[in-house]
């Protein structure tokens, strides 16, 4: 084992065996750690970044994050080096071509804090094995659930890619990947902290200038980063939010940030379906930027991944309807109902399974098979939609006789759609974010099933979802388990 062991810093070693540093999927890695000094937790180091966000004071003694004032572009002819590491290429916004889709349209300004987080040499190929064996890991099982709405998979080609520069996008990816497989394996679990920390000592800093919100790698590294929280997180809502704080001053920024085709506007949908989550969890609106100049809302024709962004936008508007302060009336109930079966009419056949069965036994979801994860998530984010709008219907007598009737049908209408939520996500295993968004759907609508054969598929779901793909379900498990009056995990 002692051959195995790679050492990281002179403060902390982890130790990886051989075998599972040869192949990572072949199996679990057997770990073993040794750790000298304090490493800080998690949380300890969201705290700090919460705190180094700029904020102001508003009238009833809350805090919002300021909006920094747009940065001037630099224009100033710069070599091809610099071009890279800054992610800037003007050029570049007047077409789509592959090699162009890897570069910002912005470039950094020179002299200042910015430029820390950037290597004076490439960063790659990695010298210590085990970290290759982390930056793998992310591309083959972290990426795929950032790009599942990007035809172009920024998070798998262009981020690492632009990793072998950015201190702060390195780090992120190997503190999100040693995060995941410390959940999923025997990997160390002090390993990520290690380099969330280190990600943290550029970020932070930049934080509070506000130049730091044209420069898209620290953008897509704050999702990054908010990705590795909610793996910390709980289905409850009580998470840690300090990076989706840090997503909301990048998403606000401004039009001029947010070019289609760019890292930035990839980064701008992932966080969008991040604060969805929260946003659903906390039952509170979505407080990203939903008019931004990408937000498309029609039902005109256009590639897959705009109609599955057309389905997660109009989930967000459902949600400001539903739990914004001003109460849900039918005419406005009536409209989003409709906007939501427009998308059903109008979504393209694609959106179609290529195999349906429905759920044979007791307690069993259907099968529903899709080729496209951004079929899936769309599709899922669109029963989201209409989970909500039935559960805020306010045609629904509040006392009378008609009140339990109609009670009864919004029960019976969250089970059908909640059994092809579920079936979205147990049937489409190979894409984890189908598995995770079902998760948030039992979270808010479990407690609807009755039949315990029913509830036990949900359970299992929530179980096998926090131990394959490394999300936290135990304490929703146990949430639920009361509300259906479990006497024990056992029942």
């Amino acid at each position: 084992m002692a051959s195995a062991a790679k050492k990281i810093t002179s403060q902390q070693q982890f130790y990886v065996n051989d075998e599972y540093l040869d192949d990572p999927e072949s199996g679990s890695p057997g770990t073993s750690v040794s750790v000298s000094g304090d490493v800080p937790t998690n949380r300890q180091l969201d705290h700090s970044l919460a705190k180094a966000l700029p904020q102001k004071p508003t009238s009833d003694g809350d805090t919002l994050y300021t909006r920094p004032e747009p940065m001037v572009v630099d224009t100033r002819p710069r070599s091809r080096t610099e071009h890279h590491r800054s992610g800037s290429n003007a050029e570049g916004l007047q077409t789509m071509h592959h090699t162009q889709r890897h570069l910002s349209p912005y470039a950094l300004p020179h002299g200042n804090v910015l430029t820390s987080h950037f290597y004076d040499t490439a960063a790659l190929p990695l010298k210590d094995r085990t970290e290759a064996v982390l930056f793998r890991h992310y591309i083959q099982k972290i990426a795929v659930c950032l790009d599942c709405c990007d035809p172009l998979k920024h998070f798998e080609l262009v981020v690492p890619e632009r990793a072998s520069t950015c201190h702060t996008l390195l780090n992120a990816i190997l503190a999100i990947a040693a995060r995941h497989l410390s959940h999923t394996t025997d990997f160390d679990p002090l390993a990520s902290n290690r380099y969330h920390n280190e990600c943290l000592k550029y970020l932070i800093p930049m934080m509070n200038h506000s130049s730091a919100i044209a420069d898209e790698n620290l953008f897509a590294a704050t999702i990054i980063l908010r990705m590795l929280e909610e793996m910390d997180g709980s289905l409850t809502g009580q998470d840690n939010y300090s990076h989706l704080l840090g997503i909301h001053t990048f998403a606000n920024a401004g039009d001029q940030y947010m070019i289609p085709g760019s890292l930035s506007a990839a980064s701008f949908w992932v966080g969008l379906r991040q604060e969805i989550y929260i946003a659903i969890l906390t039952q509170q609106c979505v407080k990203l930027n939903l008019d931004d100049i990408i937000v498309d809302r029609s039902l005109e024709p256009a590639d897959d991944y705009t109609w599955s962004n057309r389905a997660i936008i109009l989930l967000a508007d459902i949600l400001n309807s539903c739990f914004g302060d001003t109460p849900l009336t039918i005419q406005r109930w009536t409209a989003l109902n409709e906007a939501v079966e427009s998308w059903t009419r109008a979504r393209p056949p694609s959106f179609n399974p290529f195999f349906y069965r429905e759920g044979t036994g007791s307690g069993a979801f259907p099968e529903i098979w899709h080729g496209s994860s951004c079929h899936i998530l769309g599709i899922q984010h669109h029963l989201l939609a209409q989970l909500f709008l039935v559960q805020f219907d306010p045609s629904i007598p509040r006392v009378g006789t008609n009140r339990r009737a109609a009670m009864q049908k919004m029960t019976q209408q969250i089970e059908v759609l909640m059994r092809e939520l579920c079936g979205l996500g147990i049937s489409n295993q190979w894409t984890p974010p189908a598995m995770f968004t079902a998760c948030i759907g039992i979270a808010m609508f479990g407690d609807h099933f009755g039949e315990g054969s029913e509830q036990r598929a949900l359970a299992d779901f929530l179980k096998k979802t926090e131990t394959a793909h490394a999300r936290p379900t135990a304490l929703i498990q146990q949430q639920l388990m009361k509300a259906w009056g479990w006497k024990d995990a056992g029942d």
